[in-house]
């Protein structure tokens, strides 16, 4: 099923830049102060190629991709590899968890196909932000993270021997040390293709620049009616790890609401109070305890001076307060009750303005999420537990998709490592 071939990619010269002060986060997790602080760091940062703050944005990366090239502040390698990355981070309790996977060059393929398989929706304003980027620069500059399953490991065969070598690539960010490693071997490469072959890719993040990726193929295809389909544009660069990994990690992601005119906390508690058990608790750490020991249905919801614990007081009565529509695997999910139900139907706020974020706002760190609402930057908060791997997997499986934020996959792809030319 998946097409994955190796790339000539073209690096950071470690001989003329710091790589420590050169790579940044992904383009969508960047706010306008990490966006000045990046620009700061060096004039060779990534930032003003993924999220320049130019009047033209796409026209000055394109400039600086070129002039860096020309500089030689960025190489392009000698002949087509895949590259191994290795994420290692220690985490809030203190265990080491390390995440291996390979980066390399997937046939793009159209979602409904069953090869690449989507499991959020995307937006229009994103999308044509990248396709602008694109189609100006004509590289992807960082890498979709897709998800495959392989319970046997076959492909750790190769990763494991490579990583006996010294990686090209070693640098610390932001907590997690990203090592890389070429993997150039024919006979390593073609094994690793040939693994593929049989593997759906769950996109676990990255959505728009698949899309932007699969509309920005078919703008060049059709100014090149003679194509063969192994021009470059017709892959997208990807990083793929093994869903039995050991090492992926998917956190949660908080809703937060500002905004809403004549909001009362203890209304909405009255009506939570008819279809959910509430339980007070006294600190926010004795709630996120409370909250990782419940597995399903089970959210935390603070305001001002209160914090509560809510769960379903019947699990098996979630499909009644969700839409007959949904389909059966969205139903199971704790995201879906959240949105369509709490903030849905109960606080009122359309799926539009969901989208729009009009009243609703992302915070990752369950400690950030109640300080907003202590500090008064929010009226309220509703906190979740993270989505669990097999129902992100058949929720894709079945064609379907989540809300908005449903996973966070830490820790987030680093962009800099590698870039793709589509030349």
């Amino acid at each position: 099923m998946a097409n994955i071939r190796p790339f000539t990619g073209i690096r950071y010269n470690q001989g003329k830049v710091e790589l420590e002060k050169v790579v940044a986060p992904p383009y969508d997790v960047i706010s306008p102060e990490e966006q000045n602080a990046f620009y700061g760091a060096s004039p060779h940062n990534v930032i003003r190629l993924i999220l320049g703050r130019e009047e033209d944005r796409y026209s000055s990366a394109a400039e600086h991709l070129k002039k860096w090239l020309e500089e030689e502040i960025l190489v392009r390698d000698d002949k087509p590899a895949l590259y191994m990355l290795a994420q290692t981070f220690i985490d809030a309790e203190g265990k080491t968890i390390a995440r291996k996977g390979f980066i390399g060059a997937c046939e793009l393929v159209e979602l409904d196909k069953g090869v690449v398989l989507p499991h959020e929706k995307t937006l229009s304003k994103p999308k044509a932000d990248r396709f602008n980027l694109m189609k100006a620069t004509r590289a992807n500059f960082s890498q979709i993270f897709g998800l495959y399953g392989d319970p046997d490991h076959r492909i750790d065969d190769v990763t494991d021997n490579i990583t006996k070598h010294e990686p090209i690539i070693n640098v610390e960010f932001e907590g997690v040390n990203n090592k890389v490693w070429r993997i150039d071997r024919r006979e390593d490469t073609e094994f690793i293709s040939k693994v593929m072959k049989d593997k759906q890719i769950l996109i676990a993040d990255g959505h728009h620049r698949y899309e932007t990726a699969l509309a920005y193929r078919d703008l060049r295809k059709k100014e090149n009616p003679d194509q063969t389909g192994n021009e470059p544009y017709n892959y997208v660069m990807m990083f793929c790890t093994n869903m039995y990994d050991p090492g992926l990690v998917i956190y949660p992601t908080h809703r937060v609401l500002h905004g809403l005119q004549n909001f009362d906390g203890n209304i909405l508690l009255s009506e939570l109070k008819k279809y959910y058990t509430v339980e007070p608790v006294d600190s926010a750490s004795e709630l996120k305890k409370k909250l990782a020991s419940i597995q399903r249905y089970a959210f935390c919801y603070v305001y001002p001076g209160s914090y509560y614990l809510i769960y379903l007081k019947k699990p098996e009565e979630a499909v009644k307060l969700l839409p007959a529509e949904m389909p059966t695997e969205v139903k199971a999910l704790d995201v879906a009750l959240l949105h369509s139900h709490i903030i849905g139907k109960l606080l009122n706020i359309s799926v539009e303005a969901q989208e729009q974020k009009l009243y609703l706002d992302y915070i990752k760190d369950f400690d950030e999420t109640v300080k907003a609402v202590e500090n008064g930057r929010v009226q309220a908060a509703l906190l979740m537990n993270p989505t669990p791997i097999d129902q992100v997997r058949s929720v894709a499986e079945a064609g379907h998709t989540m809300p908005q934020k449903s996973t966070y996959f830490f820790p987030k792809l680093v962009s800099g490592l590698v870039f793709n030319p589509l030349w």
